[in-house]
Order: structure tokens, then C-alpha cells, then sequence
């Protein structure tokens, strides 16, 4: 049950971290002189979301003891892949319709 959690914990923060990628490769690609208030108020938070986002994966690997680091290190190049798909068919679905 630990090897489960420790996939779905991780899943879901790469899912937000690949999410968030997204976003910001999306909507900030001018220059920083045309930033307005409200760019710079979004680029903090995603910069907070990417911050926490390595935070809470050190924390995870230093949580799930039981589990032995290399099956950490493989479940979470697994839960990478899984989330890159689950983003890339959300993405697919969103922009479709």
C-alpha cells in the first residue's frame, strides 16, 4: 500500500508541476519590460507552485521509508511518464472542444 501511495503522491505532484509548465511556457513568452502588474503577480505564484513542488518531492522521498530508493527512483520516473500522459490527453481534450 506504501509502493501505491508513494505512485499517487508523486503522480499528482508532476501532474501540477507539468501543468504548470504548461501554463507558464504558454502565456509568458514577451518581453520583460512588457510585463504588467498582473504578469508579475502570476509569475510569483507559479514560481511558489514550482518551489513547492521540489519541496513537497524531497519531502516524499523522506516520508516512504519502507520503500527502498530504488524502487523510488523507478516509480518515479513511472509516475512522470503516467502524469505527462494524463497532461497531454487533458490538453488534448481541452483544446479539442
Amino acid at each position: 500500500m506504501n509502493v501505491m501511495n508513494f505512485f499517487l503522491y508523486n503522480c499528482f505532484l508532476h501532474f501540477i508541476f507539468q501543468l504548470t509548465y504548461f501554463y507558464a511556457n504558454d502565456h509568458f513568452r514577451k518581453p520583460i519590460s512588457d510585463f504588467s502588474h498582473s504578469d508579475l503577480v502570476r509569475a510569483v505564484i507559479l514560481l511558489m507552485a514550482v518551489l513547492s513542488y521540489f519541496k513537497l518531492t524531497g519531502d516524499l522521498f523522506g516520508r516512504f521509508k519502507e520503500v527502498s530508493t530504488k524502487l523510488k527512483v523507478v516509480i518515479t520516473i513511472l509516475a512522470f511518464v503516467v502524469s505527462a500522459f494524463m497532461v497531454g490527453f487533458l490538453l488534448a481534450v481541452y483544446f479539442e472542444g
